[in-house]
């Protein structure tokens, strides 16, 4: 789906033949991204883990700790420290959870501030595209090697 939308996208831009209303398309994947987020967190059963509770804070911690030592001191500097790789940054939302953490995250940002297209680029094409192809790819060299 978004290889096909990448090609109507740029042969309609391109070709002068059609109109991208990207207001809508904001507003529809805002409330797509809301939509996922909420039902997301409504489905949690956090009674089921409490015996867990000590193992997934001492879990998350260090998730968070590294993810925040990873994107300021490696992402933030690759990407070139500027606003670009600030907005960039918000995908520690990603490595945190998923891709609409890091949307999110990224939304955040751009509406306090100003819209980022590199990010807006870079984060859903890795996130969705190459990053589910990979874990397919790993989570089979895995099973297989079981």
């Amino acid at each position: 789906a978004m290889i096909a939308a990448a090609l109507i996208r740029n042969i309609s831009e391109y070709s002068g033949k059609g109109t991208i209303h990207m207001g809508e398309i904001n507003d529809l994947g805002g409330i797509s991204l809301s939509l996922f987020l909420g039902m997301a967190m409504i489905t949690l059963k956090l009674w089921e883990l409490a015996s867990l509770a000590l193992p997934l804070i001492i879990l998350l911690s260090s998730q968070a700790l590294f993810m925040c030592i990873f994107t300021y001191f490696i992402e933030f500097n690759i990407m070139g420290r500027n606003y670009d790789a600030a907005v960039v940054a918000g995908t520690c939302g990603f490595g945190m959870g998923a891709t609409p953490n890091a949307m999110a995250n990224m939304q955040a940002i751009c509406d306090k501030y100003a819209p980022s297209v590199k990010a807006y680029l870079l984060i859903p094409l890795i996130g969705s595209l190459f990053a589910d192809f990979i874990n397919s790819l790993v989570i089979t060299f895995f099973i297989n090697f079981l």
